[in-house]
């Protein structure tokens, strides 16, 4: 049996975990974090208005920005933890890929991610579950894990 990697995150946070196929619990190998994803946004420094005015003529329109400072800071986060994924993929320390994000922060992981890794996504849950404990997690992705994670993690004494 091969090694799955579960790849919790957000906007804020990322935690990276093992699963080795004879074994029974998720060993956190890795976590990352995104300062620049906690700040609101007003307190970035950026300057830029929200919106432009084009004047063409005597005619004005808005031009809405195309991405936003928030999905700019989540997407530089998504590259940093999509490296890491592709590192460990060149480096064969996995074989399956386990996301567990929000949806919001999951579409920016998959704007990132290159077909290589992508192609290694055993299973996705969008959810954000940056804060629970490994048993915890166990206990939310049991069925993806595998039976045995799960029944480990219940006589641990795990709950969500």
């Amino acid at each position: 049996m091969g090694k799955t990697w579960v790849l919790v995150a957000d906007r804020v946070r990322a935690r990276l975990f093992e699963l080795d196929g004879g074994d029974v619990a998720l060993a956190e190998i890795e976590s990352f974090v995104n300062p620049e994803g906690r700040a609101p946004s007003g307190s970035r420094g950026d300057t830029r208005p929200t919106r432009a005015i084009e004047s063409v003529g005597g005619v004005r329109h808005a031009i809405e920005p195309h991405t936003t400072p928030e999905a700019k800071i989540a997407e530089r986060f998504a590259r940093r933890l999509h490296d890491a994924l592709e590192q460990g993929r060149v480096q064969h320390r996995y074989d399956k890929l386990v996301l567990v994000a929000p949806p919001r922060f999951l579409g920016a992981l998959h704007g990132v991610a290159d077909k290589n890794v992508l192609n290694l996504v055993a299973a996705e849950v969008r959810r954000n579950l940056t804060g629970k404990t490994p048993e915890q997690l166990c206990v939310h992705l049991g069925d993806l894990l595998g039976p045995r994670a799960r029944r480990a993690s219940m006589r641990r004494g795990g709950a969500a």
